[in-house]
């Protein structure tokens, strides 16, 4: 994890930059974060800086991990950048074994990870089957769940807004949840993530 002098000056250099783009941005249920240990921190996604947005709310002090789709590391000086503060890989398409194992070393480890369940960019008024990754990994190191929900309608200059939900475990009839149950969890946390916009 991206600490210290490096993590607070790409924080501010950041805060600064998007602010000529939203330059309100309000952060509801910061108080909800964990102040330590392993985190599966799932959020909606509508928007290309949407993962630099959630760091800055939840102020955490260091970077957390983030999995991100693999095509951003084609790039070549992005894809430097990404792996330089920790952020990794994974295929949308398929069983990427690597990404989940990756996933699973940095629970286990109790690092923080940012998972985005609907895989992709969703547009206002789109719905998509969100992927059960998120929920599995957090299944298999029993690290809780912290929803996050970020404004979905934007325009330049509006108001973004970020809900912090409460970390929770969801219920499943054994230690290893069937495809079934991470399926039926799945849904009702990007429920439970649209739900906590309705307070934004």
């Amino acid at each position: 994890m991206l600490h210290g002098a490096i993590y607070y000056f790409l924080y501010v250099a950041c805060r600064f930059g998007l602010f000529f783009y939203h330059p309100i941005f309000r952060v509801i249920g910061r108080e909800n974060v964990p102040k330590e240990g392993r985190l599966m921190i799932c959020a909606n996604h509508s928007g290309l800086a949407d993962p630099i947005w959630i760091i800055m709310a939840l102020k955490m002090g260091h970077m957390p991990r983030v999995m991100a789709k693999k095509e951003a590391f084609d790039v070549p000086i992005l894809g430097w950048f990404l792996r330089s503060i920790g952020v990794f890989g994974i295929d949308r398409e398929g069983m990427d074994i690597g990404g989940i194992k990756t996933g699973i070393k940095c629970l286990r480890e109790n690092q923080q990870l940012m998972v985005f369940p609907e895989g992709t960019r969703v547009r206002p008024g789109k719905v998509v089957k969100p992927k059960k990754g998120a929920l599995l990994l957090a299944a298999r190191t029993d690290a809780p769940v912290l929803p996050v929900y970020l404004t979905v309608k934007r325009h330049p200059f509006s108001k973004l807004t970020c809900v912090i939900g409460k970390p929770y475990h969801p219920a499943y009839g054994s230690k290893k949840p069937t495809e079934e149950e991470l399926e039926t969890a799945t849904q009702e946390l990007m429920e439970k993530i649209y739900r906590l916009g309705e307070t934004a």
